[in-house]
């Protein structure tokens, strides 16, 4: 291609927005994930396997999807009591369960201890990169990443969601991907069918009668998804609610007794959808224009010197083989208008 044709594409290529393309990291689901997998130790034996895992991941998806904004979100404190006001079981295995299985911490507490240290860790270094961090008090994560997605996506704008947690994958739509690092796929419009086997808009619905053991959420007792897909076809076609449901079972009970359990067990049906259901969150005035002011805010500077000095501070060798190679992929986003 001659210089006078790439003149010619440069010019006809619109210049990026800051809000063109919006990648949005589920802050605590991306460092529990490195914090329990990656054994990484400074000099001086601390563990720091979620600090570095959490900005290898960051780095990775950040120069795979080429964003025009980063956004990463973390879940606010006191985030899950709404939830739990709903349902007293909600995430309540958590408060018991060890993150780790590999010997390093001898009690919970300790590892606790060390996790809440990263967390705090990685905000510092956060603060060094061209993004946005968020959270607010009294709201988990999802709640403020699924305003940030639909409200891009309203606006034809491209999102991106960096978490391993399903229950995003209800917003997948036109406008709005998932990409689920454990299984390192892009969940689309065009390949979302193929994972849930209903609509994305009717994931909700599967997902409050099935239930979810990584909330410690009960479903309906021996009802699974071929059941689901066969017996409710209408969640394969169009958007759907739970009252299809519930009428397609008092149609079909004197059929097979799955249906008389899925009556019985309505309540609990219910609950799951309020608990599970991303399409409605619900944000106060103070919390909407707290969101909404991010899509107004300019990038943050890349604070390389910075970035260093909390680097040499922890003894931590390197996040890759090139750090300052790896810092530069974060370039980008400090150029976009």
């Amino acid at each position: 291609m001659g210089y006078s044709e790439i003149l010619k594409n440069l010019k006809e290529t619109p210049p990026r927005a800051l809000n063109d393309h919006i990648l949005i990291i589920d802050a605590m689901n991306t460092l529990i994930r490195s914090f329990s997998l990656l054994k990484a130790m400074n000099p001086s034996g601390t563990h720091v396997g979620g600090l570095v895992g959490f900005l290898r991941s960051l780095g990775y998806v950040t120069r795979i999807f080429y964003p025009t904004r980063v956004i990463v979100v973390w879940d606010g404190k006191g985030g899950a009591g709404n939830r739990k006001n709903i349902d007293p079981n909600y995430k309540s295995q958590r408060a018991t369960a060890r993150i780790t299985h590999w010997g390093l911490y001898d009690t919970r507490e300790q590892e606790q201890e060390a996790l809440i240290g990263q967390l705090y860790r990685t905000q510092d270094y956060l603060e060094c990169l061209p993004m946005h961090q968020m959270g607010l008090e009294k709201l988990e994560a999802d709640d403020i990443i699924a305003y940030l997605a639909k409200r891009a996506s309203k606006a034809g704008k491209k999102v991106t969601i960096v978490s391993s947690d399903k229950d995003f994958l209800q917003l997948v739509n036109d406008n709005i991907e998932v990409y689920a690092p454990v299984k390192k796929k892009t969940f689309t419009k065009d390949n979302i069918f193929e994972e849930l086997k209903v609509l994305p808009a009717n994931y909700n619905i599967v997902k409050a009668l099935l239930g979810d053991n990584s909330d410690n959420l009960q479903g309906v007792k021996g009802l699974g998804i071929k059941t689901i897909v066969s017996e409710f076809p209408k969640l394969l076609t169009e958007v759907s609610n739970l009252d299809y449901v519930f009428k397609t079972a008092e149609e079909k009970l004197e059929g097979k007794k799955i249906f008389a359990k899925i009556i019985h067990s309505w309540d609990r049906v219910e609950t799951n959808f309020k608990l599970m259901d991303l399409h409605d969150t619900a944000l106060d005035e103070r919390e909407i224009n707290y969101v909404e002011s991010t899509f107004k805010a300019p990038v943050p500077d890349l604070q390389t010197g910075a970035f260093l000095h909390l680097m040499d501070q922890d003894k931590i060798e390197g996040i890759t083989k090139n750090t300052e190679g790896w810092l530069e992929n974060f370039r980008g986003l400090t150029t976009v208008q």
